[in-house]
């Protein structure tokens, strides 16, 4: 197998992203799913 590389890997970015933007919301991840789901439909 290939060595992990995280910065390669385009979900990667897109999870850290998430991370970020529920620090700076302060609020739980199923809030943050919660309203991801809801702007992707």
């Amino acid at each position: 197998l290939p060595p992990y590389s995280p910065d390669l890997n385009p979900i990667e970015k897109k999870w850290a992203q998430a991370k970020s933007i529920r620090r700076k919301l302060r609020c739980d991840p199923y809030e943050l799913f919660s309203k991801i789901d809801h702007l992707t439909k």
